[in-house]
C-alpha cells in the first residue's frame, strides 16, 4: 500500500496540475473551432431552420384553410342535399295534389257520362214505353173495331153478344 500512495503522490505533484501553456492553447484553439463553427456551420444551419421553420408554417397554414375550406364545402353539400330533399318532398306533395286533382277529375267525368248514359237510357225506356202504349191504344181500338163489327153483324141476341164478347176476348189473351 506504500507503493500506491508513492504513485499517487508522484501523480499529484507532476501532472495533476494542468499545464497553462497548453491549457491557453487549447482554449485559444477552441474559440478559433467556435468562431467558424458559428460562421460556417451555425449561421447556414439557422437559415435552414428557418426556413424549414417557414416551409412547416406554410404547410400548416394550408392545412388549416384547406381544412376551413373542407368544412365549408361540407356545410355548402349539406344544405344542397337539404334543399334538394325539400325540393324532392315538394314535387312528390305536388304529384300528389296533381293525381289526386285528375283522379277526381277523371271520377267526376264518369258520373256525369254515367248521369247521361242513365238519362238517355231513360229517355229511351220512356220513348219506347210510349210507342208501345201508342201501339196497345191502337190495337185496342182495332180490336173494339172488330168487336163491334161483329157484335153489329151479329147482334142477334143478348146471349150470343156475351159469348161473342168472350171468344173475342179469348182470341185477345192468347
Amino acid at each position: 500500500m506504500n507503493e500506491l500512495s508513492n504513485k499517487l503522490s508522484q501523480l499529484v505533484e507532476g501532472g495533476l496540475y494542468p499545464n497553462i501553456i497548453t491549457f491557453i492553447t487549447q482554449l485559444i484553439a477552441t474559440v478559433i473551432l467556435f468562431y467558424f463553427l458559428k460562421k460556417w456551420v451555425w449561421k447556414p444551419m439557422q437559415e435552414y431552420l428557418a426556413k424549414r421553420s417557414d416551409v412547416i408554417i406554410d404547410e400548416l397554414e394550408s392545412a388549416r384553410m384547406a381544412r376551413e375550406e373542407a368544412f365549408r364545402m361540407k356545410d355548402e353539400y349539406e344544405a344542397e342535399l337539404k334543399q334538394a330533399k325539400e325540393e324532392a318532398k315538394t314535387i312528390l306533395i305536388n304529384t300528389e295534389e296533381q293525381a289526386k286533382a285528375r283522379r277526381e277529375e277523371i271520377i267526376a267525368q264518369a258520373e256525369q257520362e254515367a248521369a247521361y248514359i242513365i238519362e238517355m237510357a231513360n229517355k229511351q225506356i220512356e220513348q219506347e214505353k210510349a210507342n208501345v202504349e201508342k201501339e196497345l191504344k191502337s190495337q185496342v181500338v182495332d180490336l173494339a173495331f172488330l168487336a163491334a163489327e161483329k157484335i153489329l153483324t151479329e147482334n142477334i141476341d143478348q146471349d150470343k153478344n156475351r159469348n161473342l164478347i168472350d171468344k173475342f176476348l179469348n182470341e185477345v189473351g192468347k
